[in-house]
Parts: structure tokens; sequence; C-alpha cells
């Protein structure tokens, strides 16, 4: 029986754009919004969930996230780096991360799911993912101006702050590719919330890191850095020449090293192989024909380092049918059963459910008219019915 639109676990609703919305979102930090009819951040639609739907998508995320603790033990004890394309000579710093528990500040579950069944794992960006400002502030700010009396999955500035108050060092610098405005964006909103938690913060280039003599990482000024975070992801950092000296200095970094193993789609075969199965997870393989020998007729090929569906491709029986923009960083690939999106307005959604530490404190939606989300895939606010 079809449950009347009002009573349906997820649905999609117009709205009346805000007459200021553009300095609405300025003013919060939002400086790439994008403008017109398919705009980044949207205001003429917005997500509305059932609380079942919502704490359904919380409980898969906060599952899944043990299950990846889980694995990074099992990739340790069972020397799995190879499957993750670690190099052995860095798989010994990865380790110590791990084992030394270094500290973590967030990551972020995409999932699938349409309503009915389990949501199931698309892949976990757990060392860079972008989005956090309008997940945190933008959508909030809308919720509070439109929808005043309803409520949304979303704690993240305060579980931010919380988060950075365990940090014991009181100055931290955050640094990115200072030519992507997306990137500055979010570094200047994570040491907002580092801020309010009572740190000093710097924001720098990646490029003006420097070393000094005495084996410390500097900034501009020659000040030794004590704690960075970096918009910068570790397969990138593995490629630049001050990477020989990370390891008297690994502990400073932000994400730590051990999210090297979480952050590589690399992961989802080995979720599968642990967990073979499980209501959460799509069967995962490291080659086309394993899948065809799994029985499966549509699979997704992604590259196992790569971002926002750059280089990512839908196959049906064995001939791609859709493929991504941008292009793919590796040649590594991994290969996913495809599965349902929720659909509607003619597109294709993906949640994003975000975890501080190891809760899960928030939710962002993007919708495609493509199946694969890409760059430009706009981003929906969402409320609790």
């Amino acid at each position: 029986m079809n449950l009347p639109n009002h009573f349906a676990p997820i649905r999609l609703e117009t709205s009346q754009a805000r007459a200021n919305w553009t300095q609405r979102v300025e003013d919060s930090g939002l400086l790439w919004h994008g403008h017109g009819q398919d705009s980044y951040w949207n205001e003429d639609e917005h997500l509305v969930f059932t609380l079942d739907a919502i704490e359904t998508l919380e409980a898969a995320a906060n599952e899944l996230h043990a299950m990846c603790l889980n694995a990074c033990e099992q990739i340790i004890c069972r020397g799995w780096w190879d499957k993750l394309g670690i190099p052995e000579e860095v798989a010994p710093l990865v380790q110590q991360s791990w084992t030394a528990n270094d500290f973590s500040l967030y990551g972020r579950f995409d999932l699938a799911w349409d309503g009915s069944g389990q949501p199931k794992l698309l892949e976990y960006n757990a060392d860079t993912p972008t989005s956090l400002l309008e997940a945190a502030v933008i959508q909030w700010d809308w919720l509070q101006d439109c929808h005043p009396s309803s409520d949304q999955l979303n704690s993240l500035h305060e579980a931010l702050v919380a988060r950075w108050q365990e940090l014991p060092d009181s100055m931290v610098h955050f640094a990115c590719a200072w030519d992507l405005a997306e990137d500055r964006q979010t570094i200047a909103y994570l040491a907002e919330t580092a801020e309010q938690a009572g740190k000093t913060v710097h924001l720098l280039d990646m490029a003006d890191i420097g070393f000094s003599p005495e084996g410390r990482f500097t900034d501009p000024n020659e000040q030794a850095i004590d704690r960075l975070f970096k918009l910068y992801p570790w397969e990138w950092m593995m490629k630049e020449p001050f990477f020989a000296e990370i390891g008297p200095e690994r502990g400073r970094f932000i994400e730590p090293m051990w999210k090297m193993m979480l952050s590589n789609k690399a992961l989802l075969p080995i979720l599968w192989e642990l967990h073979p199965g499980h209501p959460l997870l799509l069967p995962a393989t490291y080659s086309r024909e394993e899948m065809s020998r799994l029985g499966m007729s549509q699979w997704v090929e992604k590259p196992v380092y790569g971002r926002e569906g750059g280089g990512i491709s839908l196959y049906e029986y064995g001939t791609p049918s859709v493929k991504g923009s941008g292009t793919r960083e590796t040649e590594r690939m991994i290969y996913q059963q495809r599965t349902n999106l929720f659909r509607a307005g003619g597109r294709h959604f993906v949640w994003g459910l975000w975890m501080i530490d190891d809760n899960c404190c928030g939710l962002s939606a993007r919708g495609d008219a493509s199946p694969i989300t890409g760059n430009m895939s706009r981003f929906h606010p969402h409320r609790i019915a």
C-alpha cells in the first residue's frame, strides 16, 4: 500500500526562497553558493524526514563507524596494507598513529537510502570531507528563518566546539590548498569552532609550511606548529617532499594518519569481506570479474582515491552507462553493487551523515540530475516533520 506523501519517510517540498538569502548565507561564511535556478545552495526546495527516518540514518552511521574502527584493527592485525595500496614504508606510521590513538575530529559517511529497507554505505569521507559549513550552519540558519518550530539532525557546531575542548594544545594551525575557495571556507569555519573552544588559531596555505633545523614544521613566521589541521588528503601528502620528515611529527596532524585506512575506497571490499551480507553494506570487490562471479549485473566502478564523482562510472551488464565528470586520481579501482538512491523532483539524493569523534551529529543532502554526485550537485536543507 502506498502511503500518502505526508506520511512518507522522506519527501521533497518546494520552498519560498528568503528575499535576502544570498546576503544571509554570505554573512554566515558561504561565499560560493552559485546563483540562478541551479545554484549550489538550494532555497527553492527542501527535504522533509520523519523522526523514524532520521533515527534510521543516524543508527546506520553509528553502526558503520564502529564497523570501520574494527576494520582498522583487522587491517593492522592481518597486514592488509596491500589491499589498501598503502606503501610498505608508510604502514608502520599508520599503525603507530592508530596505536597512539592520534586525535581525530570528524568524517562523513555517504549513504544511499530511498526510505525502504536499510540504508547502504556508498563511501566514507574520513580524511577531508567538505560541505561542513553548509551542514552545520547554513541549513540551521535556514531552518530558524523558515521553519522555526521544526528540528534537524544537526548538533554539529556544538559537537565540534566540545571536541576541540578535548585537545590539550592551546594553539591550532589550519591549512589547505589556498587556491581552493571551498577548502578555505571550510578551514575558516573549523577555525571559528576552535576559537570558541578557547584555542588560538592561525590559517595558512599548505605551501607555506616550512621545516626548521630543529626538526619541527613551522608557519611563515617561523613559529613551530604544535597542531595542524590540514584539509589536504594524506595521499597527496605522501607525494610532497616534506613527507620524509613526517615520522617524528606524525602526531601533530589532524586528521590523523590512521585515517588513511578509512579514506580509501578500497576499504569497501574489506568491509564486505569482514561482514559479508551485512544489511548496511553493498557487495564490493577489487575487479569486474569478481562482480560478475557474484552475479551482479549493475555495479559502480570507483577509483580508490577521488572526489566529487571524478572517475566514477556506472555499469549495466558490463557496459558503462553513466560516467562522472572530473578526473580520477589513481588507476586503482574498486567495484561496488549499484543500489537505489532516493529520487524526487528529477534528482538523485545522497545522504551525508557527519561523525564528530564517534557520534553521528548531522545530516547533509546533495541532489543531482545525474545518479553520480558531483561538484555542482545541489545542497538541500532538511527538516524533521
